[in-house]
């Protein structure tokens, strides 16, 4: 179904036909509610379009609530009066010792009552649900209009935190992961597959909506925040006065930072033509290396065997009792060579650096030089894990930090901050290099993975898991492939590698 966000205009006897069927059904929920009537017009209709038919619908809103916790009650009522656009129902909530329990049952309960009605979709609010400054009517409804046309199943008027976004429309975000439940629209389609879940003592319900579909949008600025009572029923941690308002405010910041990030690079967007890829040349490229590490050397060395497009040089690495610190030095020593040698552009690879199958010589030198077109400070052949990822053409993607040094291109524009750069024993490379610049891409599918030998000279926790470093690589490249496809599905067109 799309909901469109017309307001019916009828005359004056439809209006209040279905007036009088419609406010006994609040009555019997909230006496204490006033509804007005608005004549000839009653602006809580909106217009739902299904293939040829027009239907009058208002939003049925659920909101959850403890019979106890009357406090809540008063103030939910009071955020929804005279709000006309939604028919509201308390729904005493399932207790049980587990709060996330008792919240999911809850859920579940309601679920399994709008399953028997003709609802295509309902709004689900925990009772410490309050709408921002931002909320109207009208950009409600346009984003629930808009959520259907894109095929969503979960929108949300605010959330807590998300691991991933990016944005679909000016209005809308769509989300990797997210938490925060006290305003959610779940569309039918979604229904079952909530309600067949399994609901374990250690799950959220947020968590677990959010693992049940990738089709998951946020409405952004949000529409909805939670309000602060203290406490939580839910969620011990947000006990802490002023914790949750927080976690609102920074995820809503970081939304508008990404807004920025996307509508910046949508103005330099780039791709390079193939007459446009140079020959002949031959990009600096230093490997790192201990020398008494034979077997990492020989398979470096083969990895850059008969690859012309890059200049290698082995690079004795820097000792230190701490293995981060003699990574950092290395890295030190090759960005003053650099200099020195007044190189535009570097490449530093680990020697557990390994090509992939999808490597092309072709294909890299466009993606450098693309890149440092859009003001790229460092590009990345692969990595193994990233917190924010935007698409930004061909290939390329940007990213708000990343963990991976085995294959790292770095242009002449970072080199002297690097250089000025402290660097500590708690500090790690890769995580110094992700904060010196927001301008850091990483390329998709990768082109460079770590190899396993069984231990790392940098990284101590690589040596007492085996696996996890190919997990690692493994798990961001199926993010990035999530985030390849929204980017797809919502631009309206494949993205051809």
């Amino acid at each position: 179904m799309t909901v469109s966000a017309e307001i019916v205009t009828s005359n004056k006897v439809l209006t209040e036909f279905i007036y009088d069927i419609w406010k006994p059904l609040i009555t019997i929920i909230n006496p204490d509610l006033h509804i007005p009537m608005s004549n000839p017009v009653c602006p809580f209709l909106l217009i739902s379009k299904q293939e040829n038919m027009r239907t009058v619908s208002i939003i049925p809103a659920y909101i959850i609530n403890l019979k106890h916790r009357m406090d809540r009650k008063r103030d939910i009522i009071k955020e929804f009066a005279q709000r006309e656009e939604f028919r509201i129902n308390i729904i005493e909530a399932k207790e049980h010792k587990v709060g996330s329990i008792g919240l999911w049952n809850s859920i579940i309960h309601i679920l399994q009552h709008v399953m028997n009605t003709d609802e295509e979709m309902i709004l689900i609010c925990e009772d410490d649900h309050q709408f921002s400054k931002h909320y109207t009517a009208d950009i409600l409804f346009q984003s629930i209009a808009e959520a259907a046309d894109k095929d969503v199943d979960v929108l949300l008027g605010g959330v807590s935190w998300f691991s991933c976004g990016m944005p679909v429309s000016p209005g809308l975000f769509w989300i990797e992961k997210f938490s925060g439940l006290q305003f959610t629209i779940i569309f039918r389609k979604c229904f079952d597959r909530i309600m067949s879940s399994d609901f374990k003592e250690n799950d959220a319900a947020d968590y677990k909506i959010s693992s049940l579909t990738d089709n998951k949008m946020v409405i952004h600025p949000f529409i909805s925040t939670q309000k602060e009572f203290g406490y939580s029923d839910a969620t011990t941690k947000n006990n802490k006065i002023g914790h949750v308002s927080k976690l609102f405010s920074e995820a809503e910041e970081r939304l508008f930072f990404l807004k920025n990030v996307a509508s910046f690079y949508r103005e330099h967007m780039i791709n390079i033509e193939d007459k446009e890829a140079y020959q002949n040349i031959a990009i600096p490229t230093y490997i790192i290396n201990l020398p008494e590490r034979k077997d990492r050397l020989a398979h470096i060395q083969k990895q850059f065997e008969n690859k012309s497009e890059f200049d290698i040089t082995i690079m004795e690495a820097c000792r230190h009792k701490v293995g981060a610190v003699g990574l950092w030095n290395s890295i030190l020593k090759i960005i003053n060579l650099a200099v020195q040698n007044e190189d535009d552009v570097i490449i530093i690879c680990e020697d557990d650096h390994e090509f992939t199958k999808d490597y092309s010589s072709q294909s890299l030198i466009k993606n450098i030089i693309a890149a440092h077109r859009q003001g790229a400070d460092i590009l990345c052949g692969g990595i193994g894990g990233f917190n924010q990822a935007l698409y930004m053409g061909n290939y390329r993607y940007w990213i708000d930090f990343f963990w991976g040094m085995q294959f790292t291109v770095l242009y002449k524009s970072i080199f002297e901050p690097i250089l000025k750069e402290p660097f500590g024993e708690k500090d790690t490379a890769d995580g110094i290099l992700s904060a010196i610049t927001g301008h850091k891409m990483v390329l998709y599918p990768f082109i460079s993975v770590q190899r396993d030998f069984g231990y790392s000279d940098v990284t101590r926790k690589n040596n007492e898991i085996k696996g996890l470093i190919s997990d690692y690589f493994k798990k961001a490249s199926q993010r990035l492939e999530m985030i390849q496809r929204t980017y797809s599905k919502y631009n309206g067109r494949e993205l051809h590698y």
